[in-house]
């Protein structure tokens, strides 16, 4: 991708990415949440009582998440980790309502492939649920779904080798 691929909108003056910071955890909170209520609502309960682990995971990989800013305002945010054998997969891209469909979740797609290249990952991958709209986005950018998993799609980017399941 190329960030002249990026929606009109997120590409004008005023938008930015940054590092996200410990004070960013309540925005990645609330913004799985939003999700899990939107998507997965059958799996809330579920979610919340794994709430420890997810933060553990979220802590852990802070140093891997980016934050997308319209005007200095948090507009969405994007983590990632690495995997054995040099692969990387996308936890999660979160645009805010008020900022959807305005290209800031391909910017922060854009943002994961280069960071994760850059750190040296070799195959890139992401899961996302079936009735998910974020689909058409990383199909749009060329991932390719490789399996699926009960209400999972799972996708990785060509050029690189599939990982093992």
């Amino acid at each position: 991708m190329k960030s002249s691929e990026a929606g009109p909108a997120a590409a004008a003056a005023g938008w930015a990415i940054r590092a996200a910071e410990p004070t960013d955890l309540p925005m990645l909170y609330r913004s799985e949440l939003q999700y899990m209520r939107e998507i997965e609502s059958d799996q809330l309960e579920r979610w919340m009582q794994a709430i420890d682990r997810n933060l553990e995971l979220w802590t852990a990989n802070l140093p891997r998440a980016r934050v997308a800013e319209a005007d200095g305002v948090p507009a969405g945010i994007m983590l990632w980790m690495p995997l054995p054998d040099d692969a990387a997969v996308l936890v999660t891209i979160h645009v805010l309502p008020e900022f959807r469909r305005q290209g800031f979740g391909w910017l922060l797609l854009e943002q994961f492939i280069s960071d994760a290249l850059s750190a040296g990952t070799r195959t890139l991958t992401l899961g996302v649920h079936l009735n998910n709209p974020a689909r058409a986005l990383y199909e749009q950018a060329g991932f390719v779904r490789t399996h699926d998993e009960d209400s999972y799609l799972y996708y990785a980017l060509p050029g690189a080798p599939v990982p093992p399941d």
